[in-house]
């Protein structure tokens, strides 16, 4: 059965190379590229989400490996397969969408038993395979309702549940959170992770949420103009930033702009125009004298009296201080006018920065980094 089939794979398995994309492009008009170039390598039994802003080529690269969409150049293979040419329907790969695209006239059950029929599989076969799916969504008590008579959660799950019945090899979903409100959202952020830990399939994500693709992937891949910029796991994507379009793209970075003043022993330094300078680790490409921009995460940075040494200082003047339940957000202008925020954990010990008062703010060279 589908449950127990999978169980235990996701690292058990561990095949490299599941899921390839070797120079692939994607024009539709032979000049301007979708996509560019695209090397990509997805392992069997890996989460890996696809993030960008709208028009960054994410969806694309998911159509195209669905065969919803064809490669102009380059190759596509599944489980060592080249699958260029071959329709979707024969690539054994399940699709989760934004919209759930449940047949409105069908029950629950038939719903999600669909792909079986489809198949020919024996209708014992296929009610067994239905109980047993809709216990994984836990919501067995819902098989004869109408997806009209579901909330949006419950019908995302259903989706879920037909997408993954037929035991595909690859499950692609599209932006399949992006109808629910927050909470719910939130919710079944960690419920698709808890299915695939359970199940182990490979499952590919397309999403603009930066909350959500670093909560649930192994892997993130983030595109802009039709290249993948970075692709790590969340945390190395969050503390280590390729460049600037990954570090202002994932989370609240503190990007002052400045030109490289000197690089030595894996340290650059960073001229600010007010003649500042700031020391962190040499990203990838620096030269001395080109423009660049400090990755810098707010919670790194200490007030004065913060406990933190001190190592890097900047001083700027508290335009704004706000309340954010277990942090208080300090907004501060600096002389050249660059935003900077700094997060502060709501410490009895620490004094709250007043609006309108200049303060001193600290930060180590080891928790930022210079990049282009």
């Amino acid at each position: 059965m589908m449950a127990r089939q999978f169980e235990g794979e996701p690292h058990d398995r561990n095949l490299a190379d599941f899921v390839t994309f070797a120079g692939v492009d994607k024009t539709y008009d032979g000049k301007s590229f979708v996509i560019r170039n695209l090397n990509l390598a997805i392992s069997c039994g890996e989460f890996v989400s696809l993030l960008g802003p709208s028009g960054s080529g994410k969806t694309t690269t998911l159509m195209m490996l669905a065969g919803f969409e064809s490669a102009s150049r380059g190759d596509i293979h599944l489980d060592g397969k080249r699958v260029n040419d071959l329709p979707s329907y024969q690539r054994d790969i399940g699709m989760v969408f934004q919209n759930y695209a449940l047949f409105p006239h069908m029950t629950v059950a038939e719903n999600v038993a669909f792909p079986l029929s489809v198949r020919k599989v024996p209708k014992a076969e296929i009610d067994a395979r239905v109980r047993e799916a809709l216990e994984m969504i836990e919501l067995p008590g819902i098989a004869e309702r109408k997806p009209s008579q579901l909330s949006g959660g419950q019908q995302q799950r259903v989706a879920l549940a037909r997408a993954m019945i037929f035991e595909p090899r690859l499950i692609l979903m599209d932006e399949p959170l992006g109808a629910l409100d927050k909470r719910l959202r939130e919710t079944m952020q960690y419920e698709i992770k808890k299915l695939h830990r359970r199940l182990g399939t490979t499952i590919v994500y397309v999403t603009h949420d930066q909350s959500e693709a670093l909560t649930m992937s192994d892997r993130v891949a983030v595109f802009s103009d039709g290249d993948i910029q970075q692709i790590a796991t969340p945390d190395r994507l969050y503390e280590d930033p390729a460049n600037s379009f990954v570090a202002n793209f994932i989370g609240e970075n503190n990007g002052l702009k400045g030109k490289v003043a000197e690089i030595r022993d894996g340290r650059a330094v960073l001229a600010l125009p007010n003649g500042a300078r700031v020391t962190g680790i040499a990203g990838e490409g620096l030269a001395a004298g080109a423009e660049a921009i400090l990755a810098l995460r707010p919670e790194r940075v200490a007030l004065a009296g913060g406990g933190a040494a001190k190592g890097n200082e900047l001083r700027g003047r508290v335009d704004d201080v706000t309340y954010c339940g277990d942090h208080r957000r300090v907004q501060l202008s600096t002389a050249d006018d660059q935003g900077f925020i700094v997060k502060i954990p709501n410490d009895q010990q620490l004094a709250v920065p007043r609006e309108g008062e200049t303060i001193s703010v600290y930060w180590q060279e080891e928790d930022c980094k210079i990049v282009i």
